[in-house]
């Protein structure tokens, strides 16, 4: 029998009346090192070239296996939240070294998030009384885009270690006509909503520096206020100012559009849109208060409203998917976000948690792509990071990101690194590790 219990600093394990214990470990490096001295209390070392005086003991390497197996992208987070990634490895660290069964239970786990802190600030938009609307890490190229109320918009290179960004390119003229930006998926692709009734799609150099305004879709009515390329198909949707979400057809060379579809619905002007990762389902949050979710016809160009959400009691600025769970996340102007349970089909969805904690407006929500994480921009001046259970039925604040002197108008997760970007009312986009 084994009990594996986090306490505040350190993993125990308890095994055949012996205790072993883990010091609580915040990084990959303080891991390795634990881990070593913990294998060597179980009789499972393994050799480790930079630490000779483990090269005597006889090699096994489950425990290295259980760690390159386990160590990835997909559980970096998890190095820092609530020492779960620690007992996950313990747990196959055991099922490898014996080949019976072991009963283990996780007793509790009292970690908190450690401190995140804010890696760069990125000047360069000026503006009079309002300052970043939107930030957008493209999915694959190291570039972030930014939208500031100094009619610009700018594209950032990330550094190696994505630690700093240096601006690249200024599209100038927007006339404070440009509401959101969205990077295409996986071509050199940006779409800008604005205010002037239209989107626009850019294509850029590779490195960012140069850009050309390829087409210009106008069909609305009222501005755009955002903004949302499809993970896979040729779509863009955009939601509008008066009160509907269009669906447009990208060409093959990505360098014109047609509207395919007009949805519906929202008795006021369409504030957020969101694709589903893999399912036929957009999301659309409005000035009505309301969420709606739509099903996506087999070829893209129709849309059918399945299931229309309520219990914000102001309106809907932000909707986000998770990228694997069937949930949903909403930021709205009655200080709150909540979290919501759908069906394959779209056509039911429950909430199941209501995140309050914020003294001001939600504008921004974004899941983290791969940790249980949620991260929520408000006109609180703050940012915070929600930790989920496992099933998504609940989720705690586990850190308060302070920094900007403004409003948070937008953040985003980076689609591989842990780093997360924040624009602000006060000029500036944040990125924090």
């Amino acid at each position: 029998m084994a009990n594996i219990s986090s306490k505040d600093q350190e993993i125990e394990i308890t095994m055949w009346g012996g205790r072993y214990r883990l010091e609580y470990f915040n990084n990959f490096t303080a891991f390795m090192a634990s881990s070593q001295f913990a294998a060597k209390q179980l009789g499972v070392i393994f050799p480790v070239r930079r630490a000779p005086q483990f090269q005597s003991f006889k090699p096994r390497t489950a425990l290295l296996d259980a760690i390159r197996s386990s160590i990835c992208h997909k559980n970096e987070l998890l190095l820092l939240v609530d020492g779960e990634l620690s007992v996950k490895l313990i747990q196959k660290l055991l099922e490898n070294v014996w080949s019976y069964r072991l009963s283990i239970s996780v007793i509790s786990r009292r970690h908190k998030l450690p401190k995140v802190t804010c890696v760069a600030t990125l000047e360069g938009h000026r503006g009079d009384s309002y300052g970043i609307l939107s930030v957008a890490f493209h999915q694959t190229a190291s570039l972030l885009a930014t939208r500031g109320w100094d009619d610009t918009v700018k594209l950032w290179r990330l550094s190696s270690d994505n630690s700093s960004a240096t601006c690249v390119l200024t599209l100038a003229g927007q006339g404070r006509s440009v509401s959101s930006v969205a990077f295409h998926p996986t071509a050199p692709l940006l779409a800008t909503g604005s205010y002037d009734n239209t989107a626009k799609l850019w294509r850029f150099s590779p490195d960012g520096s140069t850009a050309t305004c390829v087409a210009t879709l106008a069909g609305h009515s009222g501005s755009v206020f955002s903004v949302a390329f499809h993970p896979t198909a040729p779509l863009l949707a955009t939601g509008s100012y008066d009160k509907t979400t269009k669906l447009w057809r990208l060409s093959d060379d990505n360098s014109s559009a047609i509207c395919v579809a007009t949805l519906e619905g929202h008795s006021y002007g369409v504030l957020s849109v969101a694709f589903h990762p893999t399912l036929p389902l957009l999301a659309t949050g409005s000035f009505d208060n309301t969420m709606k979710l739509w099903k996506i016809g087999p070829d893209g160009s129709t849309a059918t409203c399945v299931a229309t959400l309520e219990g914000h009691s102001e309106c809907v600025t932000s909707i986000a998917f998770h990228p694997t769970a069937s949930i949903l996340a909403t930021g709205s102007d009655d200080m709150t976000a909540k979290l919501w349970r759908f069906s394959p089909d779209g056509s039911t969805a429950t909430c199941v948690a209501t995140l309050a904690g914020h003294s001001n407006s939600v504008s921004s929500v974004a899941f983290h792509p791969t940790a249980s994480i949620l991260a929520t921009g408000s006109w609180d001046n703050t940012t915070k990071l929600w930790l989920m259970s496992s099933d998504g039925s609940s989720a705690s604040c586990v850190a308060t990101l302070e920094g900007h002197s403004k409003y948070v108008m937008s953040v985003a997760f980076h689609p591989t690194a842990s780093i997360l970007a924040t624009g602000s009312d006060d000029n500036t986009v944040k990125l924090w590790r």
